[in-house]
């Protein structure tokens, strides 16, 4: 189950294309490579802002890194939810997690069973990176009774994935991909009373969108290698 920041029905929102600065330089190319070493250093440094332990509902998130596109440029992995009339996130790109249960005793247990449900990926301990600041789920634009956590993992490698029934694809893309400035965009939403909100194309011609609750944590991720983000 994935955990996305809305409850979006389709056709309330719709994405609003934004033009970019065409940066095509191999300079410019360099400047936004985050090699797996840096990762690896930021987060041993990095002591996260987490919510206090409390009544609210608990759900975790999986970032994972992968090592398959190189040292210098890992890639992440996301999912699309499948398409369903009955799923108010139907479509929506996510990091595969969900709610906490009470079979989940530590912390990360549920981002990783989530992960190997949801697309038949076995996270491993020592796979473990570490994790981002908490964030406060959002119903309608406002701070929801949710806290959600995310784990951050790095693998040498994917296996033949194995996507659930809840999951359309899976897609894995390159950090330096994600922080190209000419694929930001809006998405276009009424939530309490705020209507565009940013986001990031999943590539040339691809129509998708990582916003919401992901975008808000590839904020918190890459603000730790000095990649600002628009805030979201």
């Amino acid at each position: 189950m994935a955990i996305p920041d809305y409850r979006l029905h389709r056709g309330n929102y719709r994405i609003r294309r934004q033009r970019g600065q065409l940066w095509g330089s191999a300079r410019w190319r360099n400047s936004l490579v985050i090699p797996v070493s840096e990762v690896l250093d930021r987060f041993q440094e990095y002591h996260p802002d987490l919510e206090p332990p409390s009544s609210s509902l608990q759900a975790e998130v999986a970032l994972v890194l992968n090592r398959d596109t190189g040292e210098h440029d890992p890639s992440i992995l996301f999912i699309q939810r499948a398409a369903s009339p009955n799923d108010p996130w139907s479509g929506q790109m996510a990091f595969p997690g969900g709610r906490r249960e009470p079979s989940d005793l530590e912390a990360g247990d549920a981002a990783c069973r989530e992960t190997w449900e949801e697309i038949g990926l076995k996270l491993r301990p020592t796979d473990s990176v570490g994790r981002l600041g908490d964030l406060r789920g959002r119903h309608g634009g406002r701070s929801a009774d949710l806290v959600i956590s995310c784990f951050v993992y790095l693998v040498d490698t994917t296996p033949t994935l194995r996507p659930n029934h809840e999951v359309s694809e899976v897609v894995q893309i390159p950090l330096s991909r994600l922080l190209d400035p000419n694929l930001r965009t809006s998405v276009q939403y009424e939530a309490a009373g705020r209507t565009r909100f940013p986001g990031i194309f999943l590539s040339k011609g691809d129509e998708r969108v990582i916003w919401g609750l992901t975008y808000r944590f590839l904020i918190r991720f890459f603000s730790l290698f000095g990649h600002p983000l628009p805030p979201g």
